[in-house]
């Protein structure tokens, strides 16, 4: 199965946590890892949204307020996916205010980790 991972940059360390645990079980579209320095970002985004069969949204107060690019990504798996079941994960990364999460992520059950958050999206997905 291929899972696109979105993340606000100030969450890289959580995210970066998060495809390493997905790794060994599917393949991972990581940014980090999947972009060459001076690629067409915008669209190697695009195609591995379009390509992926599921969505990980890491939620955190930097990555739900406007600009962020996150949410250029979730607008594309949106497009994608009219209804998030069974596509769509959203992960509370951290506490963030429940209403400034974007309805579509609010349409499926958030999953908000107790333990380990890598190893509690690896067993969600």
């Amino acid at each position: 199965m291929k899972l696109f991972v979105s993340y606000a940059s100030e969450d890289r360390n959580f995210a970066e946590h998060v495809a390493l645990a997905l790794g060994p079980a599917h393949q991972v579209f990581f940014d980090r890892d999947a972009l060459p320095a001076g690629g067409d970002y915008n669209t190697r985004i695009r195609a591995a949204i379009s390509e992926s069969d599921g969505f990980v949204f890491m939620i955190s107060p930097d990555s739900v307020v406007s600009g962020c690019y996150a949410l250029t990504e979730l607008g594309l798996a949106r497009a994608r996916w009219s209804h998030p079941l069974g596509r769509v994960l959203p992960v509370m990364a951290r506490p963030t205010n429940y209403v400034d999460i974007p309805i579509y992520l609010k349409a499926v059950t958030i999953l908000e980790p107790v333990g380990n958050l890598a190893a509690e999206v690896s067993a969600a997905a």
